[in-house]
């Protein structure tokens, strides 16, 4: 092969290398203008930003609220959480179907719904205030953890898991209000490095506390109360009802009786 082939061929390779670099360098570095769309498709349209404003919409909104009453296809099916067991982590439970509203507003919302009520009665409804109606209350709150959700040993060690991490912080391990929250507050407000005022953690082993429904502590979790802030986005649903039953456990061994150690130590010899 001849230098003058030779030559012309790898110029050829190197003409042929040159679109590739051109385009690995606009890809590489920034410009004000806009790219190149030989085919536009829906790359350029009219839009809003997210948190933008719209002149068509009454409230100025652009981004659009829920519609009340409705519920995502993806959301019917609640799905069971993981034990985090070192030796063997696997799902607890089987995931549950939400086939119908009674059943939804049970186990989302820990609230009573009778099969024959519609949309607007059930949210007309107003929950009990006071500890004696909360106490006494079996329509508005569910009174037990719902049956679709299956309550077992592993079941409650989730609940003690997600306890420790959420809960416990303000309303201590045990559950007396006691947690290390509340003790830095109350070490502030002592030495005066803090004159902000500080409500006491709920003493979760309380009387009124072990009276009220199941229902109203899973929907205190779920939108708080007082000055404790909702939890909906930080605990999953599963995980909130797990919370309700270990502190069921936790209340229960806070007041056991002799009849129920002797209770217990009979099951675990049975084992």
């Amino acid at each position: 092969m001849s230098k003058i082939t030779f030559g012309l061929i790898l110029t050829c390779l190197v003409a042929g290398l040159l679109p590739f670099v051109l385009v690995a360098r606009s890809r590489a570095s920034r410009s004000d203008r806009s790219p190149i769309h030989l085919v536009l498709d829906m790359d350029n349209q009219p839009r809003f930003d997210p948190q933008s404003t719209s002149p068509v919409f009454a409230d100025g909104r652009a981004m659009r609220p829920q519609v009340p009453g409705t519920i995502a296809q993806e959301d019917l099916v609640l799905h069971s959480e993981i034990l985090n067991d070192n030796d063997n982590p696997h799902l607890l439970g089987s995931d549950i179907n939400i086939s119908d509203p009674s059943t939804l507003a049970a186990v989302t919302l820990g609230r009573v719904r009778p099969e024959n009520m519609n949309d607007q009665q059930f949210d007309s409804l107003k929950p009990p205030e006071n500890d004696a109606d909360l106490a006494a209350d079996k329509s508005f709150y569910v009174h037990m953890i719902p049956s679709q959700v299956k309550v077992t040993p592993e079941f409650l060690r989730r609940g003690e898991e997600r306890f420790n991490i959420y809960c416990a912080p303000c309303h201590g391990m045990s559950g007396y209000g006691d947690g290390m929250i509340n003790a830095r507050a109350q070490s502030l407000m002592a030495t005066g490095t803090d004159g902000t005022s500080w409500t006491q953690p709920q003493n979760l082993n309380e009387q009124k506390i072990i009276d009220r429904p199941d229902g109203h502590i899973f929907n205190t979790i779920t939108n708080g109360i007082r000055t404790m802030p909702p939890y909906d986005k930080q605990i999953s649903i599963m995980d909130r009802w797990a919370i309700v039953a270990y502190v069921r456990a936790l209340e229960q061994s806070q007041h056991a009786s002799p009849k129920d150690v002797a209770a217990m130590t009979s099951l675990q010899a049975g084992k």
